[in-house]
């Protein structure tokens, strides 16, 4: 019996693997701090699509406080030779509509190429509430064409954070639309796929153990 849960549970791994549409969730991790007076905000994910499109969120915001409050840049990855990254970035508002109609329409945190942070800080995106904000997020799949780098599925979602005194971020909530449609800012949210693995296992562990439990007669 014991062989049969095993093999029961492997298969219903690979039948939750094996679902169309799944991300990773957002992970966020405050980085490095630059003789410059800026600090270093890694967003990190895997999105996969329905027919085996898959997009990876490597993005990198540096934050510093100027005289008129806390300003934001987006390190752009795209420019990178080895395995750029495709990530955009802008405020938001909360019961904002995005897609890639409207996502230009909204204030972008300023891009910029530099590989040394230490260097004098200026310019960015203005933060007009940092302890309380929303910011969008665009990111598609990267693919190779004709020896260039190409932009493929595209993904829209949100992130609800704040950022203190300390210049410390702290992640409140997160969506995305997994099917690269329209995402409202702080609606529209997707459960993490662990999460629906754990309980379909379990519920698979539990009803396992209750036939063996209660054999019929």
């Amino acid at each position: 019996m014991r062989k049969v849960i095993v093999i029961f549970v492997f298969l219903l791994c690979g039948v939750a693997d094996a679902v169309p549409s799944r991300w990773n969730g957002i992970g966020l991790f405050n980085g490095e701090r630059y003789s410059n007076g800026s600090r270093e905000f890694h967003f990190g994910t895997d999105i996969y699509g329905e027919h085996g499109e898959y997009a990876w969120m490597h993005s990198f915001i540096y934050g510093y406080r100027g005289g008129d409050g806390l300003f934001l840049k987006h390190f752009d990855f795209s420019k990178e030779s080895m395995e750029p990254t495709f990530n955009w970035w802008a405020l938001a508002m909360y019961g904002d509509v995005v897609s890639e109609a409207t996502f230009d329409l909204l204030t972008h945190v300023e891009d910029f190429y530099n590989t040394d942070p230490n260097e004098p800080y200026i310019g960015g995106t203005l933060v007009e509430n940092p302890s309380d904000f929303y910011m969008a997020f665009k990111v598609s799949e990267v693919l190779l064409e004709n020896h260039d780098y190409v932009a493929g599925q595209t993904w829209y979602g949100w992130v609800h954070v704040s950022i203190d005194d300390n210049l410390t971020m702290t992640l409140l909530s997160e969506g995305i639309n997994l099917t690269g449609g329209v995402v409202t800012v702080g609606a529209t949210a997707t459960p993490e796929p662990s999460s629906a693995l754990l309980l379909l296992v379990g519920g698979a562990l539990l009803a396992l153990r209750r036939r063996r439990t209660n054999p019929r007669i």
